[in-house]
């Protein structure tokens, strides 16, 4: 007879195990084929949020992400482990949202959870793996080929004296690494992704340069250093600078490179002329021995680093710029929220995803009741104060997934993805009340405050929902319903 497992650690140990783990961790449903709890990292893997995987009314079917050349493959480890107690390690490959396709090993375990068989297991990235697995399959031949023009190039060469081999060996050895530089640049301009910058210039420096490793730290807000990338693959995310007295003297700005006795490279990053971290690359032990005593080529090595490190820095500030540029240019700067091209962006891209995946998706327009009295009243000032007043208890008042726009004039909006009926409604009703909480300073007298309301229409998308426009128009007349009926209040929009 099968009974259940006994946990001998601490629940909340375990717990934190499972949430803090960098592998992805799942507890699968295989007859629903839907997640049963997953970890940060399973969702970063997948590309999912923990709502959609697990919490949503529909959760995404684990089928669905597989990629469809694969799933023939998944069926069959599923279909040959069927009690519990049985296991199994697979590889295959899954569909992110965005279009990106990944490798996954998984490990995974059978057991029975309360009257139900669920697979346990853990997932990790093995995309770079794969790659370089294909890439050796791929060389392999024309290693063979290469090895065997170089036994007869030293045959020839052995007429060379010693000195002279050795010589045109460093030179060229430096040439690899010099060639493999101005590609990266080049690359690095290409990139829009700060992270696809991080993690291409630890690839080059490692797979086209020859480096043994290369790691971008970045200075978070507490000080301390954040690896933004590093390869080989670094299971830390964080370094004290005390640990390391290199790191110590160039972020203290003594030295803008500094080279330890292991050969490892520690250069600035600055950007407008504040520092703001470091490029750590390291020598092979092989290279080390091979440019010993041979102070221009170790020069050269160590102005190829800070030039790469310098260039990082440009490219940070270029992107922190464009984004701050791209930013304002989205940014209502009375209400500090989106503004109308925003919404009217994201009101398409969540329509779009939401007829796509089945998904709930629901729309709030909010109107600010008699402000045309507020301005005639209390002047323009004391509207524009209300606004910005709305605007931060807005912007505090939805989740991450959710879009808050100012429309127009004294109307914003608010997108709600994988919220419906109801819960559309008991959120519109939270907001009223806060909103009728608020107390506002009048510009004539600051000791005077002023209380506002605000009428609200929501509209929920329905099988009856054609486009983005027919939800618009349905919150719209919803809200025109409330203003016709009393002000603040809200209506949910007849479905």
């Amino acid at each position: 007879m099968e009974s259940d497992t006994t946990a001998t650690v601490h629940p909340s140990l375990l717990q934190l195990h499972f949430d803090t783990s960098v592998d992805g961790q799942y507890v699968l449903d295989p007859d629903a084929d839907v997640f049963v709890k997953v970890n940060p990292s399973m969702c970063e893997l997948l590309g999912y949020t923990r709502e959609q995987l697990v919490e949503a009314r529909r959760p995404v079917a684990t089928s669905s992400i597989i990629h469809e050349d694969d799933r023939e493959l998944v069926r069959k480890h599923r279909e040959a482990a069927q009690m519990p107690g049985d296991s199994g390690v697979t590889r295959f490959r899954i569909v992110r949202p965005d279009g990106e396709v990944r490798h996954l090993e998984v490990r995974f375990t059978l057991i029975r959870y309360m009257g139900r068989i669920v697979q346990v297991g853990s997932a990790r990235d093995v995309s770079e793996q794969v790659k370089l697995e294909i890439k050796l399959r791929n060389e392999s031949e024309f290693n063979r080929e290469l090895t065997l023009a170089a036994q007869q190039s030293a045959k020839e060469a052995q007429r060379k004296s010693l000195e002279v081999l050795e010589a045109n060996t460093r030179v060229g050895a430096l040439s690899e690494v010099l060639r493999a530089i101005p590609v990266l640049t080049k690359k690095l301009l290409e990139l829009e992704d700060l992270n696809a910058v991080f993690k291409e210039t630890a690839l080059t420096m490692v797979n086209d340069a020859q480096f043994s490793s290369c790691a971008v730290l970045l200075k978070d807000d507490q000080g301390r250093l954040e690896v933004k990338y590093a390869n080989p693959f670094r299971t830390t995310t964080t370094v004290h600078v005390k640990e390391t007295p290199e790191i110590k003297r160039v972020l203290g700005g003594d030295e803008d490179l500094v080279v330890d006795d292991h050969g490892v490279h520690y250069a600035a990053i600055r950007g407008e002329g504040v520092m703001r971290g470091l490029l750590q690359v390291g020598l092979p032990k092989n290279l080390q021995r091979f440019y010993a005593g041979h102070k221009p080529i170790q020069q050269s090595i160590r102005d190829l680093v800070s030039t790469i490190a310098d260039f990082l820095g440009v490219v940070i500030t270029n992107y922190e710029n464009l984004e701050r540029i791209k930013q304002q240019s989205r940014m209502d700067k009375l209400t500090g929220l989106y503004n109308r091209r925003v919404f009217e962006e994201q009101l398409s891209t969540e329509f779009r995803r939401a007829l796509r995946y089945d998904r709930d998706l629901s729309l709030m327009i909010l109107d600010i009741d008699d402000f045309k009295q507020v301005n005639d009243t209390y002047l323009h000032q004391t509207g524009d104060a209300v606004l910005e007043e709305l605007g931060t208890l807005l912007a505090g008042s939805f989740r991450d997934l959710d879009t808050v726009c100012r429309y127009g004039g004294e109307e914003i909006c608010a997108i709600l993805p994988e919220t419906v009926g109801e819960a559309a409604k008991v959120k519109a009703e939270h907001v009223r009340r806060k909103v009728s909480e608020l107390e506002i300073p009048t510009t004539m007298d600051e000791n005077k405050k002023i209380k506002i309301t605000v009428s609200i229409g929501v509209a929920c998308l329905s099988k009856n929902t054609t486009s983005e426009e027919q939800l618009l128009r349905e919150a719209d007349r919803a809200l025109y319903w409330v203003k016709k009926n009393g002000k603040n209040q809200v209506k949910l929009a007849d479905g």
